[in-house]
């Protein structure tokens, strides 16, 4: 095992999200998914981590959530190469929504932080069909990282103590 904890996994998704922030491109973005789809097994059978990290895992990775089902979904098609599974085309049945389709072109802005008044994610421009929802690949990277921020970072820490007006700064910066 090249890792061998599920916080090791969040370590190596921590990293390809900050070279994601600095040059947003498919290559990385692909390493971001299948280590962020892996980190489920990973927190599942870690019986080092609290009951608040299991749970905040869990609502995440449930079926009705958007960001869950595309991380998901194109994770295990690029492990079946470019197949669906037919659990994968049973949830679009049931109302989960299918990603449809990925387009890319170079030249993407990013977005600006005004906390360090820098612009993250410049890079490609990627964009993901959920059913009939588009979103922006860079912006599904930060919800995405958002969780499990929480579960590794933010959740070890007792409710008093937790700067919770800082997360999304923390999480950018």
């Amino acid at each position: 095992m090249l890792h061998q904890t599920s916080e090791e996994r969040y370590k190596k998704l921590k990293r390809v999200f900050g070279r994601l922030k600095g040059n947003f491109n498919r290559d990385d973005l692909d390493d971001f998914i299948q280590t962020a789809n892996s980190l489920r097994e990973w927190i599942r059978s870690d019986e080092a981590l609290s009951p608040e990290q299991h749970a905040a895992l869990e609502r995440f990775v449930m079926p009705e959530s958007f960001d869950w089902q595309i991380c998901n979904q194109i994770a295990n098609r690029q492990k079946h190469v470019g197949r669906s599974k037919p659990r994968t085309r049973a949830r679009a049945r049931d109302g989960v929504p299918e990603v449809v389709a990925i387009d890319s072109r170079s030249r993407g802005r990013g977005m600006f932080n005004p906390e360090t008044a820098r612009i993250i994610g410049a890079g490609e421009e990627i964009t993901i069909h959920c059913g009939d929802t588009r979103t922006s690949g860079l912006a599904f990277t930060i919800r995405v990282f958002g969780h499990f921020h929480y579960i590794f970072e933010v959740a070890p820490v007792p409710p008093e103590q937790r700067a919770l007006p800082k997360l999304m700064s923390d999480i950018l910066a």
